[in-house]
């Protein structure tokens, strides 16, 4: 359970910005939604138990699993993997379709899953899923301990985009969709603790379970030209480096029964290596 004091240190929260529970008009009508108790607490530990049942892959700064495909940092794209999205997964997608992709969205085996371990301290700095890479939607389940997620237009889109923080509880169901999906950066802030309803909440460990969709073949429709990648005329907004040397390096595993892997390393600056 996530510990709450009541007065934190002013230098630890100084210029946090505050995380809401609700999404605001603005985040909704752009596509975000929030299903919160999208997992029961016996589903949310059974998760967590096959999740830790399985190989970690060590190559990024934090600990993940990759499903039916993984994104290749080298060339930008998908590529297969050996090991399918697990039935419990592949339920809870079936559960989540209607509210992300429709009840007819979807096509037999373009299901990709990405599971991000987040101890406290660590974070993914703000990024846009590449538009050629996956389709429309992608919905992100929170298990064990919730986080602030930072949502903020694309800055090539709308120069001076506010910047929107949100809640994800524990069990909760992240949807972006559309604009939210296609336009909008998120992340998670390197930081021990989040603020919300003005009290600090330090964070523990967070498991996320990221669900997202092949694209369909041609080129991409996402209608968004200033902020998609896929046709040439914007950045790759990506989120992690990989460790070590070239980007393009293939993920190596870690043992999932060691106690101590690359991404449960100290991370130094402190309880706020960003503020915002």
């Amino acid at each position: 359970m996530t510990e709450l004091l009541q007065t934190p240190p002013q230098d630890i929260i100084r210029g946090v910005r505050p995380a809401q529970r609700a999404v605001n008009a603005t985040l909704q009508s752009d596509g975000v939604r929030l299903v919160l108790d999208a997992v029961s607490e016996e589903e949310e530990t059974d998760l967590l138990a096959l999740v830790d049942a399985g190989r970690w892959d060590c190559s990024l700064s934090r600990r993940v699993q990759h499903y039916g495909h993984r994104f290749a940092y080298s060339t930008k794209t998908c590529v297969p993997v050996a090991e399918p999205p697990p039935p419990a997964f592949t339920r809870l997608a079936e559960r989540i379709r209607p509210v992300c992709w429709g009840a007819d969205g979807g096509r037999d085996g373009d299901l990709q899953c990405t599971v991000n371990e987040y101890l406290p301290g660590q974070g993914i700095s703000p990024h846009i899923d590449a538009h050629g890479a996956f389709g429309d939607g992608l919905v992100a389940v929170t298990l064990g301990a919730g986080c602030a997620i930072r949502l903020q237009r694309n800055r090539r889109h709308e120069a001076g985009a506010p910047i929107h923080t949100l809640w994800l509880p524990p069990r909760s169901a992240l949807v972006l969709s559309g604009a939210a999906r296609y336009v909008y950066t998120h992340g998670i802030v390197s930081r021990k603790g989040d603020l919300v309803d003005g009290e600090w909440r330090l964070r523990g460990r967070r498991v996320s379970l990221t669900f997202r969709r092949l694209p369909p073949p041609g080129p991409c429709a996402c209608g968004f030209p200033e902020s998609c990648d896929a046709s040439g005329t914007a950045p790759k907004l990506l989120p992690t480096r990989l460790r070590g040397s070239a980007g393009g390096a293939e993920p190596r595993g870690c043992d999932a029964k060691k106690t101590v892997c690359a991404s449960r390393v100290n991370i130094p600056g402190g309880p706020n290596k960003y503020k915002t």
